[in-house]
């Protein structure tokens, strides 16, 4: 299905596009438009921009709208939707500081990329790397008995193995 969003995509629109990619449409393409200047195509699923279904409701933002209305009970997902949140709303900063620096990188990102296409690809890099990182508390978690017997190299592998396994774009 095609997908459209306003251009110069920032954290949610990074984020949401990973999200939708990943668990709601594995064959997402996506468009950019200027919007409020160009219309939104009649042929496309528009998300994050204003008054669409898609988009932020009330204190979600558009990441967390598509989470629910794709009923998304995945843990590291629901990790993510806390740090965009904390991204994307005034004060949510201060609520959760680590989210500072990944603000830091994705707003670097929307100047550096040289296209909206490359900055969703980039982003896509760098939310999958975050999704890695929650799964890999997950397992951690999960296998930490079976984790404690193991040397540290074999530990690594393991951990690595099982954390592949639940990625979609490496």
């Amino acid at each position: 299905m095609k997908w459209v969003t306003r251009s110069f995509p920032g954290v949610d629109r990074t984020a949401s596009a990973w999200l939708i990619k990943k668990f709601a449409d594995p064959e997402a393409e996506f468009t950019f438009i200027n919007w409020p200047d160009e219309p939104i195509p009649s042929d496309a699923i528009p998300f994050d921009i204003k008054g669409v279904e898609h988009g932020h409701h009330g204190d979600k933002c558009t990441f967390e709208t598509i989470v629910e209305k794709y009923g998304i009970d995945d843990p590291a997902v629901k990790e993510i939707a806390k740090l965009v949140h904390a991204m994307d709303f005034e004060g949510g900063l201060e609520a959760l500081p680590e989210a500072a620096g990944i603000k830091m990188v994705i707003s670097g990102l929307r100047f550096a990329a040289a296209s909206d296409e490359e900055a969703l690809e980039i982003g896509f890099k760098i939310w999958e790397a975050l999704y890695a990182y929650f799964k890999l508390r997950e397992l951690e978690e999960k296998y930490s008995e079976e984790l404690s017997s193991m040397k540290r190299s074999e530990k690594y592998r393991f951990l690595r193995r099982k954390v592949r396994e639940k990625l979609t774009f490496y």
